[in-house]
């Protein structure tokens, strides 16, 4: 009885230890990893060996179901050009020339409302009627239309309801193009200006990349953050970005030389090491490498990669789970 005790407390350590590999592994990402950061060296490497580390020499065969499960992607290593950027946090706003407030300009009662809130709508078209309280038999109707194309953003026409001058029943935005605020610091406001070109990732898009121009400087440092803000206007036809969605602001500054380079995403850290999957012969192997440089885009691979090597850009972290879960990704494909 005690042996079978015994036997069941190590076959809970084993699941429990296996269970902290796998949250172990959800948490690695690239995007840490700065200019100069992973230089980490084995012995083999420092003896001028080829950084061909791999997780076994056979890898990780997955099926071609499996891999449309993880998503996976790969992208070829090869030279790129290595850009300076100043990264911030910024937030979209509407541009201020293309929001409309729409109500009346007399006394009226609401008969009728033709939109609902985030409905889009066209210039011109009919919001809502309106019976007119001067004199009259009947007493005038009153027809609201818009005054610009875009969304409704607010909606306030309750039908039966007494409104008058000053009362606004919709407001409209039209987000075709929006604005993305940011603060830049005060030590890099000499390296921006006007006109400049900045990319804009977003929290809620984490897969599209936006471009824009820098169209206003704050014309003071703000005293508390010692920042200027600065205003990006970013065109947005299919209405993706949104007022108030979080987003990061890559402004370009300056360009460097090109150099053998990946997408940020393929880069994992682990252990003090920096690590991408290359696909091989139809595995998908780990390998150790060292980066430089980086902007937001791609991170230089000093040593460990050669030109035209496929690295995943997407599915890496479930490889990388893999390796201590024998069978988690793999699975997928049964």
């Amino acid at each position: 009885m005690m042996r079978w005790m015994k036997g069941r407390k190590l076959g809970w350590r084993v699941v429990v230890g296996l269970s902290a590999f796998a949250v172990i592994a959800r948490l690695w990402s690239a995007d840490p990893i700065q200019a100069g950061e992973g230089r980490t060296h084995s012995d083999a490497e420092e003896a001028g060996a080829p950084a061909d580390h791999a997780d076994g020499a056979e890898g990780i065969r997955l099926s071609e179901e499996a891999k449309r499960n993880i998503g996976l992607t790969v992208e070829a290593a090869a030279p790129r050009t290595i850009q300076k950027v100043i990264s911030v946090n910024g937030v979209v706003k509407p541009q201020p020339n293309r929001l409309a407030a729409v109500g009346p300009k007399t006394e009226a009662i609401v008969e009728r409302a033709l939109v609902n809130p985030w409905d889009r709508v066209k210039k011109g078209q009919l919001l809502a009627e309106l019976r007119s309280r001067q004199f009259g038999n009947p007493p005038p109707l009153i027809s609201l239309t818009a005054p610009i194309a875009g969304v409704i953003s607010k909606w306030d026409a309750k039908v039966g309801e007494a409104v008058g001058p000053g009362s606004v029943l919709f407001e409209i935005v039209d987000p075709s193009v929006v604005w993305v605020e940011g603060d830049i610091p005060e030590q890099d406001a000499h390296l921006v200006s006007v006109g400049q070109a900045a990319r804009v990732s977003m929290i809620a898009l984490p897969d599209e990349i936006f471009t824009g121009r820098i169209v206003r400087m704050g014309g003071m440092v703000e005293p508390d953050k010692r920042t200027i803000h600065v205003w990006v206007e970013v065109a947005n036809p299919a209405y993706q970005l949104k007022p108030e969605m979080f987003a990061q602001l890559a402004i370009v500054v300056g360009s460097r030389s090109q150099a053998l380079a990946v997408p940020k995403r393929a880069l994992l850290r682990f252990g003090g090491e920096s690590i991408v999957f290359i696909e091989q012969e139809g595995a998908y192997l780990r390998r150790n490498v060292v980066v430089g440089a980086q902007d937001d885009r791609y991170t230089e691979i000093a040593r460990g990669l050669r030109p035209g090597e496929l690295v995943v850009t997407q599915g890496n972290y479930e490889l990388m789970s893999s390796i201590f879960i024998k069978g988690g990704v793999e699975e997928h494909g049964h």
